[in-house]
């Protein structure tokens, strides 16, 4: 199990930084998603000190949110869906 989160985690981490990469709107909401696998990774493999790069990242993720109009992307996704 451990191997497949870790795995997972490389895997997550490539995609992250590809999107964030081409500077697409989605990219700090991806990247927090992302964030769940390498939570599960340190928590089942036991490396603690892992957990600080993992907070870490949620507070950039967190904070590129605004940055990169995420939450106004998302306001206006979901207008468009409750217009429907």
């Amino acid at each position: 199990m451990l191997q497949i989160f870790e795995f997972l985690s490389a895997i997550a981490a490539v995609i992250s930084v590809w999107i964030y990469g081409n500077k697409h709107w989605s990219a700090p909401l991806i990247g927090l998603v992302c964030q769940v696998f390498w939570i599960t990774w340190c928590f089942l493999g036991s490396f603690y000190s892992m957990f600080i790069l993992c907070i870490s990242m949620i507070f950039v993720h967190t904070r590129n949110f605004g940055k990169m109009g995420t939450t106004q992307k998302l306001k206006q996704l979901l207008s468009k869906l409750k217009s429907r």
